[in-house]
C-alpha cells in the first residue's frame, strides 16, 4: 500500500486542485455561515433595541406618576397649619382610587413591557438556532459530498499511476 506522500508525489498537480477545492468549499461554507449569524444577530439586536425603548418609556411614565405623588405630598407638609386644612379638604375631594388605579395600571403596563422584552429575546434565541441548524446539516452534507467526489478522484489518479507502471 502506497502512502499519502507517495500518492500526493504521484497524483501532482491533481492533488494540489483537490486541496485547493476542499480549501475553497471550506472557506465558502464559512463565510455563508458568518452572514447567515450576522443577520439574526441584527434581528436579535433590533428586537431587544425595540423592547429596551419600551420598557424605558414604561419606566419613565412611572416615574412621572410617582414624582407627582411625592411632590404633592412634600407640598404639602410645607404648608402652614391653616394651609394644611384648606389642603386636606381638597385632598378630601381627590379620587384617590382612580389615582391608585392609575399607578395599578402604568405597573401592570410595566411588567407586561419586561415580559415582552423576555419573550423577543427568548424568540430570537429560538430564531438563531433555528437559522443555524439546518445550515449546519447543509453544510456538513455537501463537505461529505464533496470529499467523496475528491477521494473517487484520488482514487482514480492513483490507478492512473499504478496501472503505467
Amino acid at each position: 500500500m502506497k502512502s499519502l506522500f507517495e500518492i500526493q508525489a504521484e497524483s501532482g498537480q491533481l492533488w494540489l486542485d483537490i486541496s485547493a477545492q476542499l480549501d475553497a468549499a471550506t472557506k465558502a461554507g464559512a463565510d455563508a455561515l458568518a452572514a447567515a449569524q450576522a443577520t439574526a444577530k441584527e434581528a436579535a439586536d433590533k428586537a431587544s433595541a425595540d423592547s429596551a425603548t419600551a420598557k424605558a418609556a414604561s419606566d419613565a411614565a412611572l416615574a412621572d406618576a410617582n414624582a407627582a405623588r411625592d411632590k404633592a405630598a412634600s407640598e404639602l407638609a410645607a404648608m402652614t397649619a391653616q394651609d394644611q386644612k384648606h389642603a386636606a379638604a381638597l385632598l378630601a375631594a381627590l379620587d384617590w382610587t382612580a389615582i391608585d388605579a392609575e399607578y395599578a395600571d402604568l405597573q401592570a403596563k410595566l411588567a407586561a413591557n419586561s415580559a415582552k422584552y423576555d419573550a423577543a429575546r427568548a424568540s430570537l434565541a429560538t430564531l438563531a438556532a433555528a437559522i443555524n441548524a439546518p445550515f449546519a446539516d447543509r453544510e456538513a452534507a455537501a463537505k461529505a459530498a464533496r470529499v467523496k467526489e475528491l477521494e473517487a478522484q484520488l482514487a482514480a489518479a492513483v490507478e492512473k499511476v499504478e496501472a503505467k507502471k
